[in-house]
This record gives C-alpha cells, structure tokens and sequence, in this order.
C-alpha cells in the first residue's frame, strides 16, 4: 500500500528542511560564529563610534585589532586608533604610536612612533612608558641610552607594569659594571691585542644575516627573533638580545597580552640556538550574555601574569637570507622566512 503525502505535510517538511539547512549552513565570516555576543557589543561600540564617543572608536580600534565581532583588519583598527588619538586618548596614542614602530596597519615610522608614544607615555599610559624603554635600552629608533631607560622603566614600574622593575635593577647593575671597569682601564694583555687587526668571526657574520631578517612563521612575525615587532641589540660577540612589543593570544574566553624576550646564539657559521620565554601583561576576560540580554558575568581565568614557566630553547639553522629552519627539542622542524 503506498501511503502519499499531503501538501500540508509537504509543506511542513520542506520547512524543517530549510530550518536545518540554515542551522548548518556556514554563517558569514563576519559574524564571528563562536561568539555571537561580540558582533552585538561590535555594533554597539561603533554605534557610539560614530556618534562621536572618543573611548567607542579606542574600543572599535581594538575589535578590528583582535578579530572580536568583526573580521581582523589592522588598517581599519589604526584609522579608528588614529581617530581616538586626534581627540587625545591615550591608551590609542600608545597602540598607535606602537604600530608606526611595527609598520602594522600603517607605514612604518619611527619620528610618529616616538612622537605618540611620548605623548602617551607624559599622560603615565605604563605600556608607551615601558616600550620608550625597550628602545632606548637597545637604541631602536632612538640612541642608545641605559639612563633615559632606566627612568622610563621605573616610570612603567610606578605605573603598574611588573616587568619593569627587573628591568630596573638589570641596567642599574650594567651601568655600575661599566663605570668600574672604566677606572680600572684595560688589562694589558687585552691592550698588547687591540693593536692586531681585528677579524671578522663567523659567528659574527651569522648574527648579522639573521639580524637583516624580518622573519615571519606562518605569515606572523615571530617575537623571539629580529621581525617587525621586535627591537633587537648586540650583547656579546656571538649573541644579540630581542624584545617583542606586546603581542595578542584569544583563547576563546579571553585576551591574553604578553611580549617575548630572547637570546640568540650563534654557534657557527650557521647554527644558533634561541632561548626565549613569554611574559604575561595582562589577561582581560569576556563577559557573556544569556537570550535576554542579561549579563552573565566573566568566567574566571587559570593564566597568571608574569613570567610563564621555564625559558623555551629552539636549535636554530640559517639556510639562506630568507629561509630560517627550527626545531623544539625532538619535534619536527618548521620554517621561517623573511619577504
């Protein structure tokens, strides 16, 4: 017996299947699918944006910066950054002012960077603060100066940035270290050898090609090697030292702001090792919203500020000018290259 469906039945099923199709259906990139609550507060913010509200376009400036409610666009978040900074916001002067260093989402330029960054830096914004330091530290942009950074570092310090209290006491005992071996003078067996001519080591020559690189993993700059987001400076003949700016990680639930430090030590005519570790900033969760529209409240966070764990080693092969090679321990290798 053959049973026939009527249209009403008909109709029904073709509903239910246009219903699951839509639940399945891939939703525009846009949108941000896993967090349907960041596109509302997207919309809010720009909303208020573009009414006019100053902390709005900051806040803008940082959902195109993240990916949150929109897709990522750096050149979207330094208009709405530079937008917020022309009406004197400070954390916005800071962001900017770090990427004209970087060169992300705008050109590349240090006389902007400095000039923003200042400005950031005499309104106690503690970041503007602590990456004047980094450069002046290493001579980024800037000459090199361990005084100006140290008061810039304890200016960070004061301000609340952890990290650069340490910093603090690292220069202030180089400086020392310095002046006294100033008053005592050379020892006369490194005298009797200032006069042979000097020779170009290998490892020298390796640290310079590395050095020339802006080296990306996976189309990102790397953090614990020379790349648009780090400044980098010569500590020994066979090693140099590298700060990135702060970096950003989503987890999902949260924003974690951390920069990189590291030691890069050549080995050879192409072999060097890479000692760096992670220092977490700050960790900023998301609130959630039920159907309704009630906030939820922020889910608590396991990750800690400060200095994450053991420092991480990576042995290092430099192939040629733009092709790097790298592997953790016993893990397979992975590349990075510089464009």
């Amino acid at each position: 017996m053959k049973i026939r469906a009527s249209k009403h039945s008909k109709l029904q099923l073709t509903s239910i299947f246009i219903f699951c199709l839509v639940l399945i259906s891939p939703i525009n990139s846009f949108a941000n699918p896993d967090d349907w609550g960041m596109v509302q507060r997207f919309n809010e913010r720009q909303k208020l944006a573009n009414q006019g509200n100053i902390k709005a376009m900051y806040d803008i400036g940082k959902f195109y910066e993240r990916g949150r409610g929109v897709n990522k666009d750096m050149v979207k978040a330094a208009e709405w950054f530079q937008k917020a900074s022309n009406q004197g916001h400070a954390a916005a002067q800071a962001r900017l002012g770090i990427l004209y260093f970087e060169g992300r989402g705008v050109t590349k330029n240090h006389k902007k960077a400095i000039k923003l960054l200042n400005a950031a830096a005499k309104k106690n914004v503690a970041s503007a603060q602590f990456q004047l330091a980094n450069m002046y530290e290493l001579g980024a942009a800037v000459s090199k100066n361990l005084n100006t950074a140290i008061s810039w570092y304890k200016k960070a310090d004061k301000n609340g940035y952890y990290l650069a209290k340490e910093k603090v006491a690292h220069l202030q005992q180089l400086l020392k270290t310095t002046r006294n071996n100033e008053k005592l003078g050379p020892s006369p067996s490194v005298a009797k050898k200032s006069t042979k001519k000097a020779t170009i080591k290998p490892e020298a020559s390796l640290l310079k090609s590395i050095n020339n690189g802006r080296w990306l993993k996976r189309k990102n700059p790397v953090g614990y090697l020379p790349s648009t987001i780090t400044t980098c400076a010569k500590k020994s003949y066979n090693s140099i030292q590298c700060i990135s700016t702060s970096q950003e990680r989503d987890t999902g639930s949260e924003i974690v702001i951390y920069n990189t430090e590291s030691t890069i030590t050549a080995k050879g005519n192409s072999d060097f090792q890479v000692v760096y570790r992670n220092n977490v900033l700050e960790v900023s969760t998301y609130s959630s919203k039920d159907g309704d529209g009630v906030n939820e409240g922020v889910a608590p966070t396991r990750i800690k500020t400060g200095k994450q764990g053991k420092k991480r080693k990576l042995s290092c092969k430099f192939k040629n000018e733009n092709l790097i090679s790298c592997a953790k321990g016993s893990s397979q290798p992975f590349d990075l290259v510089s464009p």
